[in-house]
């Protein structure tokens, strides 16, 4: 009998031979999966810490049906077991991929590795602190997988999104075109939305960018924004006052929610799930993501061209005297938290 990839083939090999007694089914299963895996060839995804961020995009992901094998991670072994098993659940209708446990090192063997590994803040605790706790998460998650596959794309989501892209590059090993953070493009997706709506329009018309830093130092660049390819002055006057309250709004959409809810993970499990299509399918989409600019030495968000082999093309924005000016501020913000994080002297660490 022929092995295919579906699960009802699966359960046809266990009537057909008939296992040991002896056997549970969860060894069944497991003998299985193990050995019509050793067969398998496609794109995969591996998702290194599967919490609600993590599970939100292997959902997202798995139901775009544009990988073949999806492989989870996480510290908490009895929690990533249950996360498989409960996402198994979700794939009984229609092409979906096979969801499964990974190793480290099958993980840096995936085409694409979505990193959304972190420690939470613990009481009392300073963001400096926090923020080189992450960095020995992923500086030993890299040591795990390496080496990576030669074309493997790394994708960053673990906050503080930029600082933890800008050692992703230094620390893994691969080209830094292989190497981004979703950045601003959740941010930029809430921007779309709330112009959307103020000019009645569907969110797709809106042509706009959040660029810099993904948090409070984020600039919008009104001067290049457009609704159906027309400037968004011409379609949707707005005096300062009111660009200020889009802003503010965007800025601080996340921290509201997370008053609310916890977390937000529906949003960039979307996001993570389109930047995956976009490499896999090599679409060629134009995207602000966190990457690394040479010229700054530092990872922020500005518009790029992404494809299979990662960025493609950074993209420059002509941006107005004031807009430029508030980049810079937050570049330089930026530079200094990822010197610090690496560099914790008391003068630069009080200001964080």
């Amino acid at each position: 009998m022929p092995r295919t990839w579906t699960d009802t083939s699966i359960l046809l090999l266990h009537v057909d031979h008939p296992p040991p007694v002896n056997v549970s089914p969860s060894h069944i299963y497991t003998l299985s999966h193990t050995h019509i895996m050793s067969d398998f060839s496609g794109p995969r995804i591996a998702i290194i810490g599967i919490g609600k961020v993590g599970a939100a995009v292997a959902y997202s992901i798995i139901h775009r049906q544009i990988a073949s094998e999806v492989l989870i991670l996480d510290l908490k072994e009895d929690f990533q077991d249950a996360q498989v098993q409960d996402l198994r659940d979700s794939t009984s209708f229609g092409v979906s991929p096979r969801v499964r446990p990974g190793t480290w090192k099958e993980c840096g063997q995936c085409d694409i590795i979505v990193f959304t590994a972190g420690t939470n803040q613990k009481a009392g605790e300073s963001r400096l602190s926090l923020l080189q706790r992450n960095l020995g998460v992923i500086r030993g998650g890299f040591d795990k997988m390496a080496p990576f596959k030669d074309d493997a794309i790394l994708v960053m989501v673990t906050n503080p999104v930029d600082i933890m892209t800008y050692f992703a590059v230094k620390y893994s090993g691969l080209p830094a075109s292989q190497v981004f953070g979703s950045g601003t493009i959740l941010d930029t997706t809430r921007l779309k939305d709330t112009i959307a709506q103020r000019a009645q329009v569907a969110p797709r018309a809106v042509h706009a960018y959040v660029v810099g830093e993904h948090g409070d130092s984020q600039t919008i660049a009104w001067s290049n924004m457009a609704i159906g390819g027309i400037p968004v002055d011409q379609v949707l006057p707005l005096d300062l006052d009111e660009k200020h309250e889009v802003a503010e709004f965007v800025r601080f959409k996340a921290d509201r929610l997370n008053k609310v809810k916890g977390e937000t993970s529906f949003g960039i499990g979307a996001v993570i799930s389109s930047i995956c299509t976009s490499i896999l399918l090599d679409e060629r989409h134009v995207l602000p993501l966190s990457h690394y600019h040479a010229d700054y030495g530092m990872c922020f968000s500005k518009p790029a061209i992404v494809g299979r082999r990662g960025i493609v093309r950074s993209l420059d924005i002509l941006l107005d005297e004031d807009e430029q000016a508030s980049l810079e501020k937050s570049i330089h913000k930026l530079k200094t938290v990822a010197y610090a994080t690496e560099n914790p002297e008391p003068v630069i660490a009080s200001r964080l």
